[in-house]
This record gives C-alpha cells, sequence and structure tokens, in this order.
C-alpha cells in the first residue's frame, strides 16, 4: 500500500513538471515578462495618502457606520448601515451632508450613497469612487476642514476659536437629526 502511494504521488509530481515546462516552451512570453504582473501603474496624480475614516452613529437616536476610504489619487468610497433610527423614510427625507465643525455643507453625500430603506434603517450602501470628495489629498479634504468661531470675551476683544474635522450629519425634513464626527481609523 505504502510503495503504491508513493508512486503516485512520485507520478503526479513529474506529470506537474512536465505540463510546467511544456506550458513554459509554448508560452515563453507569459514566463519572462511575468515581473509585469507586480508593476504599479500610477496615474498623474497619484499624490495622496491612502486614508480610511469612520462616523460612527451610536444613539440615542441614530445607530450605524459609514467608512470611508481614499486611494493614493484621492479618489473616496463611503459604505455604510444604518440599522436603527430612520423612522418611515416615505414620510421623512433623509439627506446625509459632510458638514465642518461650523455647520458649513461641505458634501452632500445623499445621491453618492442612495441608500435604500429597510425598517428603521437602511440596507449596506456604497457610493462608487467619488472623485469629488477626498479625506485628506489637498487643503480641500474633509478632515483637514477647519472654520473660525469668533466669541466676545469683553467688548474690546475677540478671541478666535478655530476648530478643524467635520462629521456626517443626517438631516430629516431639512432640520439637523443626528450627526457623528468623521474620525481616521
Amino acid at each position: 500500500m505504502n510503495s503504491k502511494f508513493i508512486s503516485f504521488a512520485l507520478s503526479i509530481f513529474i506529470l506537474s513538471i512536465y505540463t510546467l515546462s511544456v506550458s513554459a516552451v509554448a508560452h515563453p512570453k507569459i514566463y519572462k515578462n511575468s515581473n509585469e504582473l507586480f508593476k504599479r501603474t500610477y496615474e498623474k496624480n497619484d499624490t495622496c495618502p491612502c486614508t480610511a475614516a469612520s462616523s460612527s452613529f451610536c444613539g440615542p437616536v441614530v445607530w450605524g457606520e459609514v467608512v470611508y476610504a481614499q486611494d493614493e489619487c484621492g479618489k473616496t468610497i463611503a459604505t455604510g448601515i444604518f440599522s436603527d433610527g430612520l423612522v418611515d423614510p416615505e414620510k421623512n427625507c433623509y439627506d446625509y451632508l459632510i458638514v465642518d465643525k461650523c455647520g458649513k455643507v461641505l458634501y452632500n453625500l445623499t445621491k453618492a450613497i442612495s441608500p435604500k430603506y429597510r425598517k428603521n434603517g437602511t440596507w449596506p450602501f456604497s457610493s462608487g469612487r467619488l472623485s469629488d470628495l477626498n479625506l485628506n489629498c489637498d487643503e480641500n479634504g474633509v478632515l483637514l476642514a477647519s472654520c473660525d468661531n469668533c466669541t466676545d470675551t469683553d467688548k474690546h476683544h475677540k478671541r478666535q476659536n478655530t476648530q478643524e474635522g467635520s462629521s456626517l450629519q443626517i438631516q430629516q425634513n431639512g432640520q439637523d437629526f443626528a450627526a457623528a464626527d468623521i474620525n481616521t481609523i
């Protein structure tokens, strides 16, 4: 029994070596240029850091997660799911906006993600590659967004408070409903 197994294994090994050598002779170009498979192609604006970020909605109004991934060309994908809190979407209109800390809209994500609703939430959604949304590729990156709040400390002096970052804000019928910061992962 043992000699039969060794003979069988040896014949499979010899047959596979023979097959590889015949295919190398028949298609020498494949094996000669195999390093082309591992070459990286660069696009014209291949200068951005690959970055991942997320917005976590942990109640009490909405439960869900949105994850953002930026490639080296500055194109970003947004994907996620909301499991609870989005009540009656046929009656209520929900918008998904990326806003800076002062509330200025940086990007309207609603059309890009096109969420399909189910009982008090959404099905998993994904935006595809968005060339007009970047996380930290340049000064327009949503993670780098900043705004200045001026507060009066007394009549004669104003103190400026600069806030950086952004958040994903959900609006229900045009009113602020829930928000979660966008944080790098």
